[in-house]
């Protein structure tokens, strides 16, 4: 994959804030996992085109003149022709442009890749909390910030505290607002035990009235009558962003009471590589913003260990998940007794160091970025499929050409759509287009072990999958189904026996899991029909998941229910190998017990006891063990119900869940915990 990050600010020449350091992140990790990466960014001096750590960089020259409009128009023309250039050449697959000046959208009439807009602070925020005027530009910033969002094809955002605003700002419904922090930096900033601390109370940022630093000089005035051989340390650059259009540096020492105001000490912005020591030193670092997103010098601080005393009305609330930490946002009398309450109480965060490691490691934070570019991409390009491309997908299965007469959409979701195709010659086919990447490895061999044990099953045409408009498909023959009253127990057990022992295939499932139950942790879960739900899975997984049984490898079809076995001429199938993994081999026990054996999370006991009872004579399992699986299976469709709520992917509340809703999943799961066997 070919991505292209667009925005004037990236290091170190034009290390302005927040967005450079979250594109240089970015930009290098992407390289370290394999992709190729394109920077359009500005120049301050001259043009130049140049490779740094892998990363192709564009600089962009434009002379500032007296005409800030036409400055802003003629940059945003300039990066136009440079993304027209790299689209053209088929450089790029993808492109992500910050919300801040919406550089790209004067390309978007030639645009035919897709487009992300990541959510830092849009102008319309930014204004709220700085009584200054931006400049003549800002009405047309305005409107171009307005029309990129409402365009884009995906929009990604760093935090809740951010979310929650753009959906009321901009009227932005919020499933289309993926939440995904910003990485951190863990090779210049980390905890240095040579560094000897220093009775100091930091702050790093810019010094403007919406980062809080005049609440910060209100709230020192208390601070030093408490402890009197403190200062206070600001690094950052002055700016005249307050309500009296000022230098902020001077407006401080206003606010500080004179004989308090030789503690005060301005270093100015420094080189990003200089600040570790500096924060390392201090005692207690302060971010007081009005508000502030999701602050890289957070994380930086956070990396050290140094306590951190954070604002409300912010991104800080979920960074820091300390409330001791978190001041009433504008209040310089709390900012004040936290401030004391930290230097009395706290020496050193470590795990803040932990969650840093954890939670905002580039790898694991790029790589959910990484796979939300692929979905993206698979989705834009997917959606432009032709009937064409439908014929063409069909010749390479059959080996012959096969007009189209007519397509209709069967279902589709998240993870890949289904097509009935009708052909010219009379037959019909079921193309499956997947917006996933999946392991079609694992379901052929699925296929071999059921067919090896004569299990009929539905398999693709086509030896492997075909890839067109960035996605994999598969063509099946369309089979003609007939009414089940019922399904023999002796079938749904023969598709448990079934040899399906693999030794060469890492097991994922219970790491899945993990992911969805780590994910959580680390979200806003304050929605009250949900939260005691979700506590409650979670302590289940906890007490299951390091169960011997898991260990297990064996494939499994994962979705084993009354949909997806199909009877046609009398003969059963088995369809849809979609959630094929390697898990143990009572998984699909389990799914069959959910899927069939379930209704309104009731069980129905005669048919699954006659079931179970025939099945377990021909297993050598515990009761325990059969328990422990279908808990586990429980979990896993609650942590990932959870996890793609909270990150925006569904809505449990919607139409489209009530029809599966998580409750009498959470019903079934008490059922099964509160018993000893089965």
């Amino acid at each position: 994959m070919n991505i292209c990050l667009v925005h004037e600010e990236y290091p170190e020449e034009t290390n302005f804030g927040g967005i450079a350091t979250y594109q240089k992140a970015c930009a290098e990790e992407y390289v370290r996992q394999g992709h190729g990466v394109y920077v359009i960014c500005r120049g301050l001096t001259k043009n130049q085109s140049y490779i740094e750590n892998g990363v192709n960089i564009f600089r962009i020259y434009v002379e500032k003149t007296e005409n800030q409009i036409d400055d802003y128009v003629k940059y945003r023309k300039l990066v136009c022709e440079k993304l027209l250039e790299l689209q053209n050449d088929n450089k790029i697959d993808i492109i992500e442009v910050p919300d801040w000046g919406a550089e790209t959208v004067l390309f978007e009439e030639f645009r035919k890749i897709p487009l992300v807009a990541r959510l830092h602070t849009p102008l319309k925020v930014w204004l709220k909390y700085n009584k200054n005027k931006f400049g003549d530009v800002t009405n047309l910033m305005l409107d171009w910030e307005d029309k990129m969002l409402k365009s884009a094809n995906l929009i990604t955002c760093c935090s809740n505290a951010l979310k929650k605003l753009i959906v009321k700002d901009f009227k932005i419904k919020p499933h289309l607002i993926k939440v995904t922090p910003n990485p951190a930096n863990l090779v210049n900033f980390y905890y240095d035990k040579s560094i000897e601390k220093e009775n100091v109370v930091l702050y790093v940022g810019s010094l403007e009235e919406r980062k809080g630093v005049l609440v910060l000089a209100k709230a020192l005035n208390k601070v030093f009558e408490k402890f009197p051989n403190f200062k206070a340390r600001f690094i950052g650059k002055d700016t005249t962003r307050n309500n009296l259009n000022i230098s902020t540096v001077e407006y401080i020492k206003q606010l500080v009471d004179e004989k308090h105001r030789d503690k005060l000490e301005f270093l100015g912005q420094l080189k990003n590589f200089e600040l570790n020591s500096y924060i390392n030193k201090a005692k207690c670092a302060v971010y007081p913003s009005l508000f502030d997103n999701f602050p890289y010098v957070v994380l930086e601080t956070m990396a050290t260990g140094t306590p951190i005393v954070g604002s409300k009305n912010s991104g800080m609330v979920e960074m820091l998940e300390d409330n001791t930490s978190i001041y009433k946002t504008g209040n310089s009398h709390d900012l004040a007794i936290k401030i004391i309450n930290t230097l009395q109480n706290k020496t050193f965060e470590k795990r803040n160091i932990d969650r840093v490691n954890y939670f905002y490691n580039s790898k694991q934070v790029c790589g959910n970025m990484l796979q939300m570019y692929e979905t993206t991409i698979k989705e834009y390009f997917g959606s432009k499929i032709t009937l064409e491309n439908f014929e063409q997908i069909l010749k390479l299965s059959l080996s012959k050409q096969s007009k189209v007469l007519n397509i209709s959409k069967e279902y589709g979701g998240v993870a890949n759509k289904v097509y009935n195709v009708q052909t010219e010659c009379g037959k019909t086919y079921i193309i499956k287009q997947y917006m996933y990447d999946y392991d079609f490895s694992l379901s052929n061999m699925l296929y071999n072990a059921y067919l090896k044990n004569n299990i009929n099953v539905v398999k693709p045409i086509n030896e492997e999958p075909i890839y067109m408009c960035h996605c994999y498909f598969n063509v099946f023959e369309y089979l003609k189904k007939d009414v089940i009253n019922c399904i023999d127990d002796s079938y749904l057990q023969g598709l448990i026996l079934t040899d399906r022992l693999v030794d060469d295939r890492n097991i994922e499932i219970v790491n899945k899991c993990q992911n969805y139950y780590n994910g959580i942790l680390n979200l806003d879960v304050n929605e009250k029909f949900l939260k005691e739900d979700c506590k409650f899975v979670q302590n289940v997984f906890n007490q299951v998941k390091d169960k011997e049984i898991l260990k297990e490898k064996y494939l499994n079809h994962g979705d084993i229910s009354y949909s997806n076995i199909i009877s046609n001429n009398n003969k059963l199938y088995l369809i849809d190998f979609d959630e094929t993994l390697v898990a143990p081999k009572l998984y699909d026990f389990a799914v069959i017990t959910i899927k069939i054996f379930t209704k309104n999370g009731k069980l129905n006991k005669r048919k699954y006891n006659q079931f179970f009872d025939n099945l377990k004579n021909k297993l050598n399992y515990t009761n325990d063990d059969y328990l422990t699986i279908i808990k586990f299976y429980l979990c896993k469709i609650l942590l990932e119900k959870f996890y793609l709520h909270y990150t925006n992917k569904i809505n449990l509340k919607s139409k489209t869940q009530k029809k599966d809703y998580y409750l009498q999943y959470v019903k079934l799961l008490k059922y099964f915990t509160s018993k000893s066997e089965l």
